[in-house]
């Protein structure tokens, strides 16, 4: 039998689904907890008890005859708004999770039903109708690991660490997996980092140097057997806002979006931002380190303003490029930086997608070059192509957990080169202890 937390004791919830296997199993669960329950095997019946019985808390099926458990979500939602709604799936895609998130579920849970994780998700759910923090409580439940505030060496100005000041979703498509994705982004409490997870399990990944697996066309992470790609943009936009805690939920690849770190951006502005306590410090740049690779050159110089300089050098139409801007100016970054997309060529999107690559190359996700120029767009800006470079440049730089204070200057330079100084960059950070 389960120990039943005091937060449990006498609350009552509502099973709503259309399997009775399902309602008794959850029913026994529940029970042992401490809970009432009560069960309802269709929409109709859910509605209904909800009025009648005031659950503390509802497991809503999201497959079922009849009304389906979004309608019976967007109802129960109009006359009991601040009731905690849990759903469950066995075969909901992540478009359908992360819109169920969108329209006010509180969490999204996959079918088959982890003890663990339903009895984690509902103290959180409880926790938050009653006005707790439930930061705390994702802590507890993740294995987190705050690697990025172990090491606080080479220190340069102390700044504030941030978060985001309620939970936030963005559906889009996965660039390479070509796949329908999105993210949910949660609040971290202080001293936490930045972490990937996937939408229905809990195995974190954070956002670090040490856990990159390849930088191939984008940036991976991956801890066992769990990855996540393509994170170079959402990392960029969190490195330019200054947001240090942050967990991200997606399913294999954040989305592409239109190919910039724009809709982040806009995100992140509407969902608001705050100022925690907390030790944070730039990485202060006291010597110049440099890495050649031929023509391919990256250099951090000691500075007192952080900026980064990027040399693009390609056969026309792209031709040679150079802007350079200040990296710590979330205002500088959304106007010159953030709206940015990747770009490709035609003569390479075969290869790409024989490689597994570019799945989700849409006409409107990135630039594509022909011989005379882009052939889907007109451009943002006449150097997109290098601005996006910087955009890079800045998520993939970010992996250390804290920002760089230096000039930057990087010459025909890639997701590879900028792993190389980060790794480079570590081991500094790691000799000063």
């Amino acid at each position: 039998m389960n120990t039943c937390p005091k937060i449990f004791q006498n609350k009552k919830v509502l099973i709503v689904d259309d399997e009775e296997s399902i309602r008794r199993t959850l029913q026994s669960i529940f029970e042992d907890s401490g809970f009432q329950v009560f069960l309802a095997k269709d929409g109709d019946d859910a509605i209904k008890q909800v009025d009648n019985v005031n659950p503390d808390l509802v497991f809503l099926d999201i497959w079922m005859p009849g009304k389906d458990g979004l309608e019976v979500m967007e109802i129960l939602k109009k006359s009991h708004k601040d009731l905690p709604i849990i759903m469950i799936s066995g075969h909901a895609t992540i478009a359908t999770a992360v819109k169920a998130t969108q329209e006010g579920a509180f969490d999204f849970i996959e079918k088959p039903l982890d003890l663990d994780l339903i009895l984690n998700t509902v103290t959180k759910a409880l926790n938050s109708k009653e006005g707790s923090v439930d930061n705390d409580v994702k802590l507890e439940n993740r294995s987190i690991n705050n690697i990025a505030f172990k090491n606080m060496t080479m220190k340069g100005k102390k700044i504030p660490q941030r978060t985001l000041k309620a939970s936030a979703v963005l559906y889009g498509l996965g660039l390479h997996s070509g796949t329908k994705t999105g993210i949910i982004l949660e609040p971290l409490p202080a001293n936490s980092g930045i972490h990937f997870e996937g939408i229905t399990e809990e195995t974190v990944i954070p956002a670090y140097v040490d856990y990159v697996c390849s930088t191939g066309f984008a940036t991976t992470l991956k801890l066992g057997d769990k990855q996540v790609a393509t994170i170079e943009h959402i990392m960029s936009a969190l490195s330019a806002y200054r947001i240090t805690n942050l967990l991200i939920k997606c399913n294999g690849e954040v989305p592409v979006m239109d190919g910039s770190s724009n809709d982040f951006c806009e995100l992140f502005e509407k969902t608001g931002i705050v100022e925690q306590e907390g030790d944070w410090y730039e990485i202060k740049i006291n010597e110049t380190i440099k890495i050649e690779d031929g023509k391919k050159s990256l250099t951090i110089e000691p500075a007192d303003t952080p900026s980064l300089k990027y040399v693009l050098d390609y056969p026309e139409p792209l031709g040679r490029q150079e802007v350079e801007f200040p990296i710590n100016d979330s205002s500088i970054y959304k106007k010159e930086i953030a709206t940015a997309r990747t770009f490709g060529f035609v003569k390479d999107i075969n290869m790409l997608q024989d490689n597994g690559l570019a799945q989700g190359g849409k006409f409107n996700n990135f630039v594509l070059y022909g011989n005379q120029g882009p052939i889907n767009s007109e451009l943002h800006f006449k150097d997109e192509a290098a601005r996006h470079k910087v955009l890079d440049a800045m998520g993939d730089l970010y992996l250390l957990g804290r920002p760089i204070c230096g000039k930057i200057t990087a010459i025909m330079t890639g997701h590879g080169d900028n792993f190389k100084m980060i790794k480079l960059l570590k081991e500094k950070l790691d000799k000063e202890i």
